[in-house]
């Protein structure tokens, strides 16, 4: 699936953590600011080199357990469409903490390459509360839509709450509980939903037990690097490809209330540190903003 969705091997992609979007508790009406946000962030990313972005509705917090606020979605498609204009990128969309439909339904409308689903099988806890997964509303919606679903990335991690095991006996002899739990909730996956890969954040699995798990569940794997840009080429080594997330924005100095902006000459030594570990042969160099 990441091979023909960015067209090289073990793509490296960066997230776009759009300001407050009109309908959520943060908007404060500053649309440009808005606006130049997401290009600033996009810019710095495509510039210094990743293979595809994701964005993200990140700063709409508290997140709502329910849809995105149509005003939102709009505000979300408009921006993507935007994005289109600045870069040949593959790009992706996600929508709080589990809205599938509103992701397809802005995917499909803005021609994005994929969507990002945080929750496609059992329950996940978080700061609101329990979430449970929307996969049948998501199914029917496609089907409402009578259209095909893009490429699928799953996010699986230890928040994630899965049916019991059939069996008490470990999935896999070389890891413990934490790996086998991981394990378990990405077997639990619907594997004719369609193409997708699974994204494990590098908090909740060791590098030398990437190998583990893709043997267990046959399962493409992309790793978001969360806690240090120091551990991501061991990652990225054992991986199908890294979501870019520490250690690459700006410091904000004496303005903490600003979020932080994309460093892009942090994102060009990361991305270039890790070109490293695969032979650059294997490499498609055109990955940079359109002239």
């Amino acid at each position: 699936m990441l091979a023909e969705t960015f067209k090289k091997p073990k793509p490296i992609l960066g997230r776009i953590r759009l300001l407050p979007l009109p309908g959520s508790p943060g908007w404060d009406g500053q649309w440009e600011a808005l606006i130049a946000r997401a290009e600033q962030e996009a810019t710095a990313l495509a510039s210094g080199g990743v293979d595809g972005l994701i964005i993200e509705n990140f700063h709409d917090t508290p997140y709502s357990r329910g849809r995105m606020d149509t005003a939102g979605a709009i505000a979300m498609a408009t921006l993507t469409r935007r994005l289109h204009q600045f870069t040949d990128l593959p790009i992706g969309i996600a929508v709080l903490r589990n809205d599938p439909e509103t992701a397809l339904a802005i995917a499909l409308n803005t021609c994005a390459s994929f969507i990002r689903i945080p929750l496609l099988s059992g329950a996940m806890m978080t700061e609101s509360g329990v979430i449970n997964s929307r996969l049948d509303e998501l199914l029917r919606y496609r089907q409402h839509l009578k259209a095909e679903l893009p490429p699928l990335m799953i996010d699986v991690s230890t928040n994630h709450l899965g049916p019991a095991p059939l069996f008490r006996s470990p999935i896999s002899e070389k890891g413990g509980e934490r790996l086998n739990h991981l394990i378990h909730i990405s077997k639990t996956l619907p594997r004719k939903i369609g193409q997708f890969a699974v994204i494990l954040p590098d908090r909740d699995i060791e590098a030398d037990e990437i190998t583990a798990f893709k043997e267990a569940t046959g399962d493409e794997v992309l790793i978001e690097n969360q806690t240090s840009a120091r551990v991501a080429e061991a990652y990225f080594e054992k991986s199908d490809g890294l979501i870019l997330d520490a250690e690459i924005r700006k410091s904000t100095g004496n303005h903490p209330e600003i979020p932080p902006t994309i460093d892009m000459a942090k994102v060009e030594e990361l991305v270039n540190s890790l070109r490293q570990v695969v032979p650059a042969s294997e490499m498609n160099p055109d990955v940079f903003l359109r002239r």
